[in-house]
């Protein structure tokens, strides 16, 4: 069964019909990538999957733990705490004022409040908080040393250059424990050295934690060498899917991406 299944989902702005009755699948431990012009509906999709949207139609189904979670039905802090799916933003959205370790803890800050009973347990020391604290550091010392940051762990996160705070958003949205991440342009103003430690990280996430990654993306070598099937939008409907050897050598996305227009006739 898929991880996530979206059926039919249509997003209008007042006249203008940004998502137009589109389907995919996402599965657990692998790569999907959802690709297009610019304007082509992408951002708009994610949007209604992380609850800052309600679709006008559609049924976007994430199926974890045992449960359904009807994401159109939810807004967005319960598609985080209870769908469990983590989203990054094409702009970095990262508390520059925090440390690098700080911007980790406060990811599980719901998680430590529930430990605490939301009552003054935290401050006196119970142990149910305090094994949670434990758990929470060890959790953003791992996520640190997978993307190269153990060593900035004290510094203000809006000292770190770019790629690095790109690398420190994926590991917050990973403190979360996800089932499913989602990332909104993640090699955007990446260098190659950068995207290749980007690849390097998404491959590892997909291969050792087994979450399912649902990639917005530009750089058609990231989509490529790391997706595992490619979802392409050209205003607002689905024009192609596959894998990415199919996807590549499609008519319909070679047209969408050059501009051609069809001919008509023999």
């Amino acid at each position: 069964m898929s991880l996530l299944t979206v059926e039919h989902l249509t997003m209008r702005f007042g006249g203008l019909v940004a998502v137009d009755d589109v389907g995919f699948s996402a599965e657990e431990g692998r790569i999907t990538a959802l690709i297009g012009p610019n304007g082509a509906g992408k951002t708009t999709v994610f949007n209604c999957l992380t609850g800052f949207y309600k679709p006008d139609t559609g049924r976007l189904a994430l199926r974890a733990d045992g449960r359904e979670h009807m994401l159109e039905r939810l807004d967005d802090f319960r598609v985080a705490s209870e769908a469990k799916v983590a989203r990054t933003f094409q702009n970095i959205r990262i508390f520059p004022q925090m440390s690098v370790l700080e911007n980790l803890m406060v990811a599980q800050h719901n998680r430590l409040m529930r430990a605490s009973g939301y009552t003054l347990l935290g401050l006196v020391g119970a142990g149910r908080f305090r094994a949670a604290e434990r758990a929470a550091v060890e959790r953003a010392v791992y996520w640190l040393d997978r993307v190269g940051l153990t060593d900035r762990a004290d510094i203000d996160a809006g000292t770190l250059p770019y790629g690095g705070q790109r690398r420190l958003e994926i590991a917050r949205a990973m403190c979360t424990e996800p089932v499913l991440l989602c990332l909104d342009e993640p090699a955007a103003g990446l260098n190659p050295r950068e995207s290749g430690e980007l690849n390097d990280l998404l491959t590892f996430i997909k291969a050792v934690h087994r979450i399912g990654i649902l990639l917005i993306e530009h750089d058609m070598n990231v989509v490529m060498e790391i997706s595992d099937r490619i979802v392409v939008l050209d205003h607002g409907r689905k024009i192609s899917e596959g894998p990415p050897d199919f996807v590549r050598n499609d008519p319909a996305v070679i047209r969408a991406y050059l501009g051609e227009e069809e001919h008509e006739g023999g």
